[in-house]
């Protein structure tokens, strides 16, 4: 246990220590330089959970397999819908009516509903992986695109309509391998601890312009002929996990993306930068670690079982970046995740989250780990808590096998 608490402190001091001379491209940040991670992660999705938050539930020896899990969210649906084009091809591909046509009209009427500025588009994210015992593994492969001001002669400079924006896709790909176990189990409390180590690959295009956009869309230009940047990074997951009550009263501790640096290079088209390929330019991007704590409870009910968690994520990030703001108390709620999650005869559950500082509604059916889950909330996309709440559709499906019980 004192090694273990030993190689964290090492790896946080070298952290801060490396940040400190990272060499990030500005003008992108908050757009690129985050962890990646799939788009929704719930304690009851077990693997994705303990692959990329906490390490620790995979103590918990278990069979799980996933293959795959798949999830897309689409961004400020609700201005959206106010364009008969967009709702058209809503309906369409609800009705698995699905054309080329209907996407190209799907995508613009998310792109036309951002506004000015920064906001998110679009994004979708396949998983595959499996525990086995104790390990657990996992790919993820995902993709987004955010708008953000244009970048004018170096700087970050100003929009006043959609048509005005920057527009970013990026990519990440990685694969995972986690591992946990049981430390202590005496009649009072249970001790587990896990770890994830994964190897990250970034690439984005560099910022383009809406008529970019829209050409690429129509095969008018081809998007390997535009610049990219891309690299790699090999980011640490740590977690902790105290259990009471039989099980069924949780306190957790968690430390994500420890050593998040991505060495970066540009290329010359995206291709180029998958491959590694004739890069120039190097520079280190950051990705800020987070650190969390938070309880569960879970009665472990037969048929209707309600179980409730509260946990406040990125405890270092809202004092580094949010606890000098005028409104410093209302910043606090983005770091809040709370959960209320309803399953019914393990077929059925609910779901109504606190998260990102808005609520979150969630419907779906699960049997033996395939799944299909609905759910729509809000998050906030401006500077400071209440300025730029943004809406969210979520659709989930996966496929698989998972023992619950």
């Amino acid at each position: 246990m004192k090694k273990a608490l030993l190689v964290l402190v090492l790896i946080l001091s070298a952290s801060v220590l490396f940040a400190q001379g990272a060499t990030d491209d500005g003008l992108y940040r908050g757009i690129v330089d985050q962890p990646i991670e799939p788009a929704t992660v719930n304690r009851t999705d077990k693997l994705n959970y303990s692959l990329y938050y906490n390490a620790s539930k995979l103590a918990e020896k278990g069979l799980v397999i996933q293959v795959p899990y798949i999830e897309s969210s689409s961004y400020n649906v609700s201005t959206a819908l106010k364009d008969k084009g967009f709702a058209e091809a809503l309906s369409n591909i609800t009705k698995l009516k699905i054309s080329r046509a209907d996407l190209v009209a799907y995508l613009m009427g998310l792109v036309m509903a951002t506004g000015s500025g920064y906001n998110n588009i679009i994004s979708a994210d396949t998983v595959l992986g499996a525990q086995v015992g104790h390990m657990g593994f996992g790919l993820i492969a995902k993709a987004d695109m955010q708008s953000m001001p244009p970048i004018v002669n170096g700087e970050i400079g100003h929009s006043t309509s959609p048509a005005g924006n920057g527009y970013v896709p990026e990519l990440n790909f990685a694969f995972t391998f986690a591992y946990g176990r049981r430390i202590i189990e005496n009649d009072l409390f249970t001790m587990d601890v896990g770890g994830a180590v994964r190897y990250a690959q970034k690439v984005y295009l560099n910022q383009i312009t809406l008529s970019t956009l829209s050409d690429i869309l129509d095969k008018k230009v081809q998007i390997d002929t535009l610049s990219a940047r891309g690299g790699f990074a090999i980011p640490v997951d740590l977690g902790v996990t105290m259990g009471f009550l039989d099980g069924r009263l949780e306190v957790f501790a968690t430390a994500n993306n420890l050593n998040g640096y991505y060495y970066m290079w540009n290329y010359d088209g995206y291709k180029d930068a998958l491959l590694f390929k004739n890069g120039y330019d190097s520079f280190v991007m950051y990705t800020p670690f987070s650190l969390g704590l938070g309880v569960s409870y879970d009665p472990k009910f037969r048929y209707v079982d309600p179980s409730i968690s509260f946990a406040f994520d990125g405890i270092n990030l809202y004092m580094q970046n949010d606890l000098s703001k005028e409104h410093a108390f209302l910043e606090l709620f983005k770091y809040i995740d709370a959960n209320i999650y309803v399953d019914i005869l393990d077929i059925l559950n609910v779901r109504a989250s606190y998260r990102n500082g808005y609520p979150q509604f969630g419907l779906g059916f699960d049997v033996y780990g395939n799944m299909v889950e609905l759910s729509y909330g809000f998050h906030e996309a401006g500077e400071e808590y209440g300025l730029r709440p943004v809406d969210a559709l979520t659709i989930r499906v996966k496929l698989g096998y998972e023992k619950k019980r």
